[in-house]
């Protein structure tokens, strides 16, 4: 798949303003959820938080390894998705590693991750093999909407080193 496959991928149809591409006036507010998303359960592990102005810099570059969604209720900034594209010999082809999907606490339930997982399934099934997701045991919510919506559990631990 090409590079450019991935980035054509705008925002094709918005979901009562549901989901849109970032822009530069979100910076602060993708920073504010990152420190929040990884204080929270769903992550079991600290981050460098210059990480977060990295990703989004990467963002705005159109890189083409990273993809982001900012999320609106309302016409309100109420979270955010990233993901990423590897190619896995496991599945033959492009996998979508779901990196990140945080909702402001007031905003949960509201439908939001439904709509965005039925978004990036309807936009990018024929680009991709696989979708791809982490979530944390403690994290039950989370992985009972995931469950809900297809995803099934592969059973690996992971493991890695930091250069």
């Amino acid at each position: 798949m090409r590079d450019e496959d991935f980035q054509s991928v705008a925002v094709k149809r918005v979901i009562k303003d549901m989901i849109r591409n970032f822009t530069r006036q979100d910076k602060q507010f993708y920073i504010d959820c990152s420190k929040n998303f990884y204080s929270s359960s769903a992550v079991d592990h600290q981050v460098d938080e210059s990480n977060f102005a990295t990703t989004f810099d990467l963002l705005m570059k159109g890189d083409p390894g990273v993809l982001g969604y900012i999320l609106e209720c309302d016409g309100e900034r109420a979270g955010y998705f990233l993901a990423s594209f590897v190619y896995s010999n496991e599945v033959g082809g492009t996998v979508m590693l779901m990196e990140e999907l945080f909702i402001l606490p007031e905003y949960r339930g509201h439908g939001l991750a439904t709509s965005l997982f039925d978004y990036v399934k309807a936009n990018f099934s024929d680009k991709v093999r696989r979708f791809r997701l982490e979530v944390t045991k403690s994290n039950v919510r989370a992985a009972r909407l995931y469950e809900r919506m297809g995803f099934k559990i592969l059973n690996y631990s992971q493991m890695y080193i930091d250069n």
